[in-house]
């Protein structure tokens, strides 16, 4: 897998990040069934989190189901902090508009909850 440095000295990040490019489906963690699903792409992850860009706008603190479409291809004898979360549970801890001519992107930091 592909580790990928720290941008900056200060970052605080305890795991360092695995960049990917993975498809995923993720929607709001909520009681009612009337939500829209948004599209998106896994950039990278760690253990503790990952970074997502959908096409959707989904606020800080909101919490999301994030699923996998399809999976990596990955050596079996990879450790499992080297392979993402099919499945999982994620707050939004940041977001930022992503430029795009085409249409709107938001990238997204998550943390997982366990």
């Amino acid at each position: 897998m592909n580790r990928m440095k720290k941008e900056h000295p200060y970052d605080l990040r305890a795991d360092e990040r695995v960049a990917t490019i993975v498809e995923v489906i993720c929607r709001p963690y909520t009681s009612t069934g009337n939500v829209r699903s948004a599209k998106g792409v896994m950039r990278n992850f760690s253990s503790q989190g990952s970074y997502i860009e959908t096409d959707l706008k989904f606020n800080s603190g909101t919490i999301l189901i994030v699923r996998m479409v399809g999976c990596l291809p990955t050596p079996s004898s990879a450790d499992i902090d080297e392979k993402p979360r099919s499945i999982c549970l994620g707050e939004i801890k940041w977001r930022q508009n992503l430029m795009d001519e085409e249409d709107g992107r938001y990238g997204m930091g998550l943390r997982y909850l366990d």
